[in-house]
């Protein structure tokens, strides 16, 4: 009897270090395949949120990938920084009204795009993915987010809108005047441009003349409004390309005091054509960046173009107005 127990203590004992080993193993899958997750979500080009539903959204868990963002996840996870802290304050009160109605409401998840500010200040757009966790009650207990960079769609999206909106206003447009001020206005929308102007070549003397600025110090307008033939400023515009440079590469080839007390970093001159004759310059700059991006040097050529597509037009239709006067007669 004595080692009849004897086994049954031995089998019970052996049953419970082999529930614990499979328990300790159980956990340490779990726990690598947790670091596998968390490996992946780190990987993947978006950023990863786990929020409590309290104001402006304290964070419990953070991708790594945050860093694009130039913050830290240990910044949100200690409670240095909270999510509504970096979104832009235009846009916080839409997102937090977002939010709210999407909870009463009882979604589980939806989507929103709102602007956030990177830790230097720089703006970014991202798309939102909000799921929306609850208890058997029905009360939220946390909110996990997906948040995605869409800057550079927002970006492309916006030239178009510009682009087309300008094309449309030049279509029906007879104005010159009126259609300068559109077509600088049209480039100034254009976010990494805060300054330009409009010049225009006088077709007897071939000088240069500022027809409408923004953005310029009155000192670069007082100076910098006139450029005669000979001056290097028109033979740069005259070769009929356009030029892209960095504002203090072209202080290096230009005389113009005027120019060096501008805070410009990026500069672009792009000649207007006319029935391949130029006939005016955008000139145009960013305080902003130190190179204007191809996707907005396409769009800018493509404003010249239509403006001189425009000119053309306008020649057109005095010519034949001149036609009929003369007819009359």
């Amino acid at each position: 009897m004595p080692k009849t127990v004897s086994n049954s203590a031995k089998n019970k004992n052996s049953k419970q270090k082999l529930y614990k080993y499979l328990n300790e193993t159980a956990l340490c899958n779990a726990l690598e395949m947790a670091k596998e997750l968390i490996s992946v979500i780190n990987k993947v080009p978006v950023t990863v949120f786990l929020w409590r539903p309290e104001k402006y959204w304290p964070a419990e868990f953070v991708s790594e990938n945050i860093k694009k963002f130039e913050y830290t996840a240990e910044e949100f996870t200690s409670g240095k920084l909270l999510y509504g802290n970096i979104v832009h304050p235009d846009d916080l009160g839409m997102v937090e009204r977002e939010l709210s109605r999407r909870i009463e409401e009882n979604y589980v998840d939806y989507s929103q795009e709102y602007r956030i500010l990177t830790k230097s200040g720089e703006i970014r757009w991202v798309d939102e993915r909000t799921f929306i966790e609850v208890d058997k009650n029905g009360t939220v207990e946390y909110l996990m987010g997906i948040v995605m960079d869409v800057t550079e769609r927002k970006r492309k999206e916006k030239l178009l809108y510009i682009q087309r909106d300008l094309g449309i206003a030049l279509s029906t447009s007879s104005s010159l005047n009126e259609t300068l001020e559109r077509l600088l206005d049209s480039c100034l929308q254009i976010d990494e441009i805060n300054a330009g102007g409009i010049y225009l070549i006088d077709e007897e003397t071939g000088d240069m003349t500022l027809a409408f600025h923004s953005g310029f110090s009155p000192n670069f307008v007082e100076h910098a409004s006139h450029y005669s033939v000979n001056s290097p400023h028109t033979k740069l515009v005259m070769i009929g390309q356009p030029i892209y440079k960095q504002h203090i590469d072209l202080l290096l080839t230009s005389r113009d005091d005027a120019l060096r007390h501008e805070n410009l970093r990026a500069t672009a001159i792009i000649p207007v054509k006319s029935e391949k004759k130029v006939i005016a310059a955008f000139y145009l700059a960013s305080s902003l960046e130190f190179e204007i991006p191809d996707s907005v040097r396409t769009v800018i050529e493509t404003i010249a173009t239509q403006f001189g597509v425009f000119i053309s037009r306008i020649r057109l239709e005095e010519k034949l107005i001149e036609c009929r006067e003369k007819r009359k007669f």
